[in-house]
């Protein structure tokens, strides 16, 4: 039998799709026995009773704990910085990236981030937003949080699991009235995104119509425990522990640290939310025809019907279309619907055929082919690849 230990930041949201991820891969290995630690590091002879670790590194201490124990070590949120472990993470760039394309599809300009210092899985999220937005022309405000705050953060919501307004409330809300509007505000994750929507909320400043709000990790507690519900990026947190602890079985295997390297793991896309259902054009008629394709996907929309519902011609909804947006009414469909087939082949193991009709494509090979125009591999690929 091998022994495995295991230790997450906290085992509700984030925590508990990453445990969920490695007893889904431990299923299938029945020479593994799982064990959960939740008050630190135990000593050197607990610790030797194990066969491997995956485990949220958070020091060079607890780095040299594990490591010189000669066991491998699958660090789970410091993205390779200590030697002799081994990362199995988030992309942060990627998630950051997201963030951007969902705002600058909602046809937001002004745009902003709130994190926590000194945290690398903020700062990194951090650096990808504001570069994705600058590379797109605009200017990027961010909220610099103390280091008390940040110390704060872990003592109370992970160590203590605790949804709470921070102790820094009163900046982050000044800082939010200095904001132009309407402006989309990315959150380094969901509960700092809970506190900005709570905050936005006693200073009767309005989400998502002045203040668009956008969370990361899909955290259920803080996003749906939440008026209105926080849009997330979706870091893929159960494939996180999946392949954490897939990565631990080769080494394991081959008994040598050799030909393994750290992996990435690719967000599946972006969760929409009421926190993020606003389209800031002019005129308002443009705006609820951008809302109303995002919302009938799945019902097969053409141009003329979009035309239909705001109660305008379709030469002046494609006029206006070309004008503000850059594009045609029917290339803004086909975008909507790529985005939805993209989603549910990264995410749900649903049939083609289902997945075509969900998305809005008439037939199976309708959806193969404009994915391959537009993504420049099939359906099935892309599905393998975020399942890779």
């Amino acid at each position: 039998m091998k022994r495995i230990a295991v230790s997450v930041e906290h085992v509700r949201g984030w925590g508990r799709k990453v445990c969920e991820g490695i007893a889904a891969f431990a299923r299938g290995c029945p020479d593994w026995t799982l064990s959960m630690f939740e008050d630190g590091v135990p000593d050197r002879r607990e610790l030797l009773r194990y066969d491997g670790f995956i485990w949220c590194v958070d020091s060079a201490w607890t780095a040299k704990s594990l490591v010189t124990t000669g066991r491998p070590v699958i660090d789970l949120v410091s993205d390779g910085k200590y030697p002799g472990t081994i990362s199995v993470g988030a992309n942060h760039l990627a998630c950051g990236q997201l963030a951007a394309r969902h705002f600058i599809t909602h046809q937001i300009t002004n745009f902003a981030f709130c994190g926590w210092a000194g945290l690398r899985f903020s700062m990194a999220r951090e650096n990808a937003f504001v570069r994705t937005i600058r590379h797109h022309r605009y200017v990027c405000h961010v909220y610099r949080s103390s280091k008390r705050t940040m110390k704060e953060y872990v003592a109370s919501s992970v160590l203590r699991e605790r949804l709470l307004l921070p102790t820094d409330e009163i900046e982050i809300g000044k800082w939010l009235m200095t904001l132009p509007k309407p402006v989309g505000i990315f959150c380094a994750n969901d509960l700092r995104a809970w506190q900005v929507n709570a905050i936005c909320h006693e200073l009767d400043i309005a989400v998502p119509n002045q203040v668009a709000v956008l969370g990361a990790d899909n955290d259920s507690v803080p996003c749906l425990f939440s008026n209105p519900a926080i849009s997330s990026v979706d870091t893929d947190t159960f494939g996180t522990g999946y392949r954490a602890a897939e990565t631990l079985q080769k080494i394991l295997t081959k008994n040598s640290l050799h030909g393994v390297s750290s992996r990435l793991i690719e967000p599946l896309g972006v969760v929409s939310r009421d926190s993020t259902a606003v389209y800031p054009v002019d005129p308002p008629w443009l705006a609820e025809a951008l809302s109303y394709i995002r919302g009938n996907v799945a019902k097969g929309l053409i141009a003329s019907d979009i035309a239909e519902h705001v109660g305008k011609s379709y030469v002046s909804v494609e006029k206006a279309f070309k004008k503000k947006l850059g594009k045609t009414i029917q290339k803004e469909i086909m975008a909507s619907r790529l985005e939805v087939a993209q989603h549910l082949l990264a995410t749900t193991h649903r049939s083609l055929g289902e997945t075509a009709k969900l998305s809005g494509f008439k037939t199976t090979q309708y959806l193969c082919l404009c994915f391959q125009r537009a993504l420049g591999c099939s359906p099935l690929a892309y599905r393998r690849k975020c399942l890779s």
